[in-house]
């Protein structure tokens, strides 16, 4: 699936939500309204989130559908963003395994996007991060 976005955005709450998280709202190849939200806690996973495999990062759709450490691979080329998912989790998530994401027409900091999700997607449980290319981060 291909999404050409319209919109990204950041949020950051260690205080009250302790979440950060990355946004993309954009319109696929049918015309279709959809949306991510990339994100993890502020805070280190305690015992029951590691037991019920919360101990990571998680994605969301614009229906509500969540599922954790769910990446294989992300890589940032350009103002394309590729997202490549677990055949399973994409299921959960009722979208293709692999979701390009055009940021050219977004108005997005590429810049601050790549920061952003190195920041979100390396940490946690060690073998739920996927392989990141193209995003500059601090590992």
């Amino acid at each position: 699936m291909r999404l050409t976005a319209t919109e990204v955005g950041f949020f950051e709450d260690y205080e009250d939500e302790e979440s950060l998280e990355v946004g993309v709202r954009g319109v696929d190849g049918a015309g279709v309204q959809r949306s991510l939200s990339i994100q993890r806690s502020t805070y280190e996973p305690d015992e029951q989130e590691v037991q019920s495999g919360m101990d990571s990062y998680n994605v969301s759709n614009e229906r509500g559908f969540t599922v954790y450490g769910c990446l294989r691979r992300v890589q940032l080329n350009g103002t394309l963003l590729a997202l490549e998912f677990t055949a399973e989790d994409a299921e959960i998530l009722e979208i293709p395994a692999l979701v390009e994401v055009e940021l050219r027409d977004s108005g997005a900091d590429i810049a601050n996007l790549s920061t952003k999700l190195g920041e979100i997607l390396d940490w946690g449980s060690t073998e739920k991060r996927p392989e990141l290319i193209g995003l500059n981060f601090s590992e």
